[in-house]
């Protein structure tokens, strides 16, 4: 089914063998040229979420003034996207991008050493059996580059001994590093700006499933992984330079949405709290007026310790009718 797409960026990947003759150089070659053919969708992207930020304080006006009926919400922010031509998952775009790219340099990286069953050498797969790179793999055992096997997986290597394993450690460790340096870039640009539920999960989980799959896949997958962080890098440093300089650049347009938000988040959680102070306000003689039937329902003997616990004026008239009927009857019975 994506056989044409693995027979092209082997290609591609051969051509670029083909000029220097080394595995790790030809992978960051091709990475890049997939990444530059991915940097509109990274502007666009961008650019969106940065559009969604500058738009969060309508977006908390209608939610608030449609709290209480989440369907007519619904419609309403549905109807505010289309009118300001906004996608709530725009800014996801770049990261959606980066699991079909992996998953086919995934397959055309692992192709490149495939060992038939029975046999113990690699067999290349999407290759053209003239090209050069596919003469220096047929047959091999390895897949050298700087003194590294590009074939073997720091999970793999670990097996053999520590020391076996530092090369391919090292790369998983750069992995990491620059993994966590592209996510403090975008923090730091955004200081205090809430960004969207999906996008944040996107942005923890990737750097996450980067390094466990550079630890458990072949180093050559690993080279592709260091050389996109490094791309991006230098991509968020122009995006940076070039979206967030100067109060009225996009960026800085979008931090002060952000904060105006906040503020408005604040009130509104202020005023929430202000109707439920006044109902148990309203609730507090309703529930004082319970007392009244209590107070008659007070059997003659509790009445004298009532009375002198400062019983109100209300509630007096109950034990002097009580009272005078009793003189009444001893009356009577004197008779």
């Amino acid at each position: 089914m994506f056989d044409p797409i693995y027979d092209f960026l082997a290609q591609v990947l051969s051509f670029f063998y083909d000029i220097i003759p080394n595995y790790a150089i030809a992978i960051a070659w091709l990475t890049v040229s997939v990444m530059v053919l991915t940097t509109p969708f990274t502007l666009k992207g961008t650019r969106s979420m940065i559009q969604m930020q500058r738009l969060q304080p309508e977006m908390k006006k209608l939610q608030t003034q449609y709290k209480d009926d989440r369907q007519k919400l619904n419609e309403e922010l549905m109807a505010f996207y289309k009118e300001n031509n906004l996608n709530p998952l725009g800014g996801c775009l770049p990261l959606l991008l980066q699991a079909p790219i992996f998953f086919f340099l995934f397959n055309v990286l692992r192709g490149l050493t495939y060992i038939p069953k029975g046999e113990t050498t690699f067999d290349p797969k999407y290759l053209d059996e003239s090209s050069k790179m596919y003469r220096s793999l047929d047959g091999a055992t390895e897949m050298m580059s700087f003194g590294i096997d590009l074939a073997e997986s720091a999970s793999v290597a670990l097996k053999i001994s520590f020391v076996h394993a530092l090369p391919q450690i090292g790369l998983v460790l750069i992995v990491a590093l620059t993994s966590y340096y592209q996510q403090k870039q975008i923090q730091s640009r955004n200081p205090g700006v809430e960004v969207p539920q999906q996008q944040q999960i996107l942005m923890k989980l990737m750097p996450l499933m980067m390094v466990f799959f550079a630890f458990v896949t072949s180093a050559a997958l690993v080279v592709y992984f260091i050389t996109s962080n490094l791309y991006r890098i230098g991509m968020q440093y122009y995006i940076t330079r070039t979206l967030y300089q100067g109060e009225d650049s996009l960026g800085a347009q979008a931090q002060r949405a952000s904060a105006e938000t906040k503020k408005l988040k604040e009130a509104d959680g202020t005023a929430g709290v202000l109707p439920r102070l006044s109902k148990q306000s309203r609730a507090l003689p309703v529930k004082g007026s319970t007392v009244k039937p209590a107070a008659k329902a007070t059997p003659p003997s509790s009445t004298p310790s009532a009375s002198s616990n400062g019983a109100s004026a209300e509630e007096t008239p109950a034990p002097r009718s009580v009272s005078n009927a009793n003189r009444s009857k001893k009356k009577k019975k004197r008779r």
